[in-house]
């Protein structure tokens, strides 16, 4: 959160005398268990399990079926600005498999009693079953209580390793970030793309405004902008950390990829990165250290070549808190457009 007095005053946050969670200060925490238990889920549907060497030729195929229960909480949360990360799952996994030489399928589970985010790491006890008992079971069984079980320590650590690197679990935020909003519960979401429902606006553009399912409004708008720069270099001035601290006049931090974090005039600006296609789009979570806590708005810049020097910037903001859009679009064009041309002498037309 920026510091009283610091930045561009129309991007500046006040002391708030509401509670707000201040600096990262107070207790904050989100709830990921729906997110992992979906996730989880779809890495092991239909995963193959390893075959030993030495029986190589004698499976025909052995894998991972599908997640068949899965219960427990994961939680995510910053206190005093430290990143935690609390979760306990409780997992069935279904395993089929058949050797070249049998007929019949052999099925069976595996039972992940408990691990946590203490164990995830270890080999915590995985039981392994079968439906029966002949020498075809027997053999793929074996190979399950060693391959299979290894397969599944080794996706549940990959998948929590990659969510602590997304969340900093166990490193302190900088002072005003916040943590990122939940990951979308299905691919159902849908995200905002440039002119997907919005036409093209002139130099005073046309503000959208909705209304979320919690009844509470938010904005939204569109800009076309022709400007006369090559793309690779307007591409640049979006995404270079050392080109932005010049133009806003402040430092700048980037990490320009998906999950990657962003601050902007001294933090009073943060984010992330939900999706980066070099020179063409940008698309990312985007907020003002004085919104409330977790509340982010979508931000999407698409780049299209028009010709050698000429480039197109088509933007959107979405997800905007009523009465925020006005300061929202006086700091985009005094705080990055109009700096952008100024500094670095290109022409900007708002078409």
């Amino acid at each position: 959160m920026a510091k009283v007095g610091e930045g561009d005053p129309r991007w500046i946050v006040s002391e708030r005398t509401d509670g707000a969670n201040v600096n990262s200060w107070h207790w904050e925490e989100r709830d990921l268990s729906q997110h992992t238990h979906s996730k989880l889920k779809s890495i092991f549907a239909e995963h193959a399990i390893p075959i030993p060497e030495d029986m190589g030729k004698s499976v025909e195929y052995l894998k991972i079926e599908e997640v068949s229960d899965i219960s427990g909480d994961v939680t995510v949360a910053q206190r005093k600005g430290k990143m935690m990360c609390y979760f306990e799952l409780k997992m069935t996994l279904k395993w089929v498999g058949k050797m070249a030489d049998a007929d019949q399928v052999v099925r069976g589970k595996m039972e992940v009693a408990e691990v946590d985010h203490d164990e995830f790491r270890n080999d915590y006890d995985i039981a392994v079953t079968c439906q029966d008992n002949d020498a075809a079971s027997q053999q793929l069984q074996s190979v399950v209580q060693v391959a299979g079980r290894a397969t599944v320590r080794q996706e549940i650590a990959t998948f929590f390793d990659a969510l602590f690197t997304e969340y900093q679990i166990g490193k302190q935020l900088k002072s005003g970030a916040a943590l990122p909003p939940p990951p979308p519960p299905s691919s159902a979401s849908a995200s905002t793309s440039p002119g997907s429902n919005t036409a093209a606006v002139g130099k005073k553009s046309t503000a959208q405004s909705k209304s979320s399912s919690s009844s509470n409004e938010s904005t939204s708008f569109s800009w076309k902008m022709r400007w006369g720069a090559p793309v690779a270099e307007l591409y640049a001035a979006l995404t270079d950390p050392s080109k932005a601290s010049v133009y806003t006049r402040s430092p700048a931090t980037m990490d320009v990829k998906a999950g990657g974090q962003f601050s902007f005039l001294g933090g009073v600006i943060s984010g992330y990165y939900v999706d980066v296609q070099p020179l063409t789009l940008i698309k990312k979570q985007w907020r003002l250290g004085s919104w409330p806590v977790g509340v982010h708005s979508l931000v999407v810049l698409q780049l299209v070549k028009e010709e050698p020097g000429v480039t197109t910037l088509e933007f959107t903001q979405s997800g905007i808190p009523a009465g925020e859009l006005q300061s929202v679009q006086e700091g985009w064009r005094a705080n990055f457009f109009e700096a952008i041309k100024a500094v670095f002498g290109y022409s900007l037309e708002y078409m």
